[in-house]
């Protein structure tokens, strides 16, 4: 399975947070003149955005722990870790603030993606039919909950109406052409055509 390659789908997230121009960089490691929470995160940011993962990583964390809103500063950090492959220390930043901000859809989506970069397809799956039951209208959500199904579970059912969902939303979206090609290849048995998604019903925590 591409698991990597879902990993793409992060890349406007990741491109939103580190839009601004970069900045001088000051000596590599934290120093006195750097007290507050706010200049930590923004040096954080810069070295995020100069592609030095791994201090970005560093002065966020010591941002949050100097009183950096944890909810403004788990994106990017959550971020920082899966540029520099450290996708497991990713989790252990994110899932914690899901349990206590279980709304919080775009770090669960991210969320879902790295545990489907580590052949979690089980756990990436629970997590983006928690997505999908609270942010529907996310394409890109139902796209990976198809690929799931069809590669991983061989669920040709599921997948069909995970595609028709993602193309009902994203008709012109990148992954379009393959749902399309997909769909048009297995038609529904019967003639009859699946038109939800496979998230569960019911409320999803």
């Amino acid at each position: 399975m591409r698991t990597w390659l879902h990993l793409f789908l992060l890349v406007p997230l990741w491109m939103a947070a580190c839009a601004a121009a970069p900045k001088p960089l000051a000596p590599a490691s934290p120093d006195s003149a750097l007290t507050s929470a706010d200049k930590l995160f923004e040096r954080g940011m810069e070295f995020a955005r100069r592609g030095d993962t791994l201090r970005a990583e560093q002065y966020i964390t010591l941002a949050v722990e100097s009183g950096y809103p944890r909810e403004q500063s788990i994106l990017p950090l959550v971020q920082v870790c899966i540029a520099s492959s450290r996708l497991r220390a990713a989790l252990t930043y994110a899932q914690p603030f899901l349990r206590s901000h279980p709304r919080a859809w775009p770090l669960r989506y991210l969320v879902a993606s790295i545990e489907l970069a580590l052949g979690h397809e089980s756990a990436a799956l629970i997590e983006l039919q928690r997505v999908v039951a609270q942010q529907p209208d996310a394409a890109h959500a139902h796209y990976l909950i198809a690929v799931i199904e069809r590669d991983s579970f061989r669920d040709d059912a599921g997948a069909r109406a995970s595609f028709e969902s993602y193309v009902a939303r994203a008709p012109r979206g990148q992954y379009a052409p393959e749902a399309l090609a997909w769909l048009a290849d297995h038609p529904a048995v019967n003639g009859t055509d699946p038109v939800e998604s496979s998230a569960p019903a019911g409320d999803v925590p």
